[in-house]
């Protein structure tokens, strides 16, 4: 309805203006051609006078003035040098231009006076080569003369401009008509599709087909990527709440089975079992941490402070420590540290990062593997690699490897551990930092995580 009514606005407005800059401009030319013509008059009388002697002979003049069509519908005077009447021609009336005799003009007295303003102009007529000499004055009424031709070209031109807006208007509302059924058609699926989103209905089963507008394409593409998401994201959670709860019943069932045994003296409390108890709570705490750091990512209260910190001091003994783990496991952990590597770190929460990103890798690695950690510098980026000679990540997992509740190794994951949390931690932590970090794998060949910061000025 809108691009209708913008329609006949147009159609309106539009002819409307440009009659009546048409018309002005028609108006200035004649001004400006009358303009001409009195100067082209003025030089053809001065010629006569100079002719006939220095003398007004009347008959001359009216041969010089009654032949000018341009000056129809207007008066001219002819003064002498002393001011008084030489001629006077009055146009004749447009209804009665034909068959008038030189005698039928007007008697003078109908004229208008010449001395009332603004009713005339007038030019000065100059004799001589420098035109000092005055020989008389010729005074014009300065009404714009508007004959039947005039009238008749206005008349035209509004005609054909109406015709032309009406015209404008019809294929104008027909293409408004047609390009808003057009572009309101992907809108209304938008909402519609939000609307089912909105419901949890993720899931669609039509087929996305562009219309071939850019942004409105863009736009309905959005929305089925965000119900994508959204459905992968459900699955994700309902996973997990699956497997939390078993990570949960678990420990408590193991620990309140040893509990009751030796509380009914069924068991002796020896140090093997209740070594066994603390070691299932120390997986519930793990799993509680793990669910609260998810809570707290979720809410997006993830606070840093970071000081300058220089990498290479950071690293080492965080790799250090990690040494005995990968000892005892059989796997190789080597460094490969740049110097002059300074960043902006809160240097808790990266300690939390590399801790991830080290364990992962200890746990994907298999026996006579290889872990190797890189920092250096390009320039003014901070660089840090863990490489490992692990199991790698599948190429369908690796673009979800960071998604939230994603384990890539769901058939591993109550072996391997993990609740599918720690890197979707990993990359708000590196984000919040001011950096990025990407993946690199291949099954069966191993990984390699990078974490880009912003080096410190």
């Amino acid at each position: 309805m809108l691009y209708v009514l913008l329609a006949v606005l147009a159609g309106i407005v539009v002819p409307a203006l440009s009659v009546t800059f048409s018309v002005n401009a028609f108006r200035t030319y004649q001004v400006h051609r009358r303009q001409a013509d009195i100067e082209s008059l003025g030089e053809s009388l001065t010629e006569l006078y100079d002719e006939e002697g220095g003398i007004w002979k009347r008959q001359r003049v009216m041969d010089v003035l009654r032949p000018a069509p341009q000056w129809f519908g207007m008066v001219i005077t002819l003064l002498d040098e002393k001011g008084e009447e030489v001629f006077t021609l009055r146009a004749r009336p447009p209804m009665h231009h034909r068959g008038l005799a030189s005698d039928d003009f007007p008697p003078q007295e109908s004229l208008p006076p010449r001395h009332e303003p603004g009713q005339f102009e007038h030019i000065t007529l100059l004799l001589g080569r420098d035109r000092a000499k005055p020989i008389g004055r010729l005074e014009i009424e300065r009404r714009i003369p508007t004959g039947r031709y005039e009238i008749s070209f206005i008349t035209y031109l509004t005609r054909y401009t109406l015709y032309g807006a009406l015209i404008m208007v019809v294929v104008a509302c027909g293409l408004g008509y047609y390009v808003a059924g057009r572009l309101s058609r992907p809108v209304i699926r938008a909402i519609d599709r939000t609307k089912h989103i909105a419901r949890g209905e993720y899931d669609s089963q039509e087929t996305f087909s562009p219309i071939g507008i850019r942004e409105l394409d863009a736009l309905t593409r959005g929305v089925e990527d965000l119900g994508r998401s959204l459905a992968g994201q459900e699955k994700l959670r309902r996973r997990l709440m699956v497997d939390v709860a078993h990570e949960l019943r678990t420990p408590l069932t193991v620990t309140r089975t040893q509990i009751e045994a030796i509380a009914d003296g069924i068991l002796e409390p020896t140090p093997e079992r209740l070594t066994l108890c603390v070691n299932e709570m120390e997986r519930l705490a793990d799993l509680i941490g793990n669910i609260d750091a998810l809570t707290r990512l979720e809410a997006e209260t993830l606070a840093i402070h970071t000081e300058r910190t220089d990498m290479k001091s950071f690293l080492e003994p965080v790799i250090e420590s990690f040494g005995p783990v990968f000892d005892k496991a059989g796997i190789t952990l080597t460094a490969n540290l740049g110097g002059n590597c300074a960043c902006e770190i809160d240097r808790d929460n990266f300690r939390h990062i590399i801790d991830n990103l080290l364990s992962n890798a200890l746990r994907y690695t298999n026996p006579q593997g290889r872990v190797n950690v890189k920092l250096f510098r390009q320039g003014k980026t901070v660089t840090i690699e863990v490489s490992d000679t692990g199991i790698g990540i599948s190429e369908k997992d690796l673009p979800n490897i960071f998604e939230r509740f994603y384990r890539a190794d769901e058939s591993r994951a109550r072996v391997t551990g993990g609740s599918g949390v720690g890197l979707a931690i990993v990359k708000a932590s590196v984000e919040a930092h001011g950096g990025s970090i990407t993946v690199e794998s291949e099954k069966g060949k191993g990984s390699t995580f990078r974490i880009m910061l912003p080096m410190s000025v």
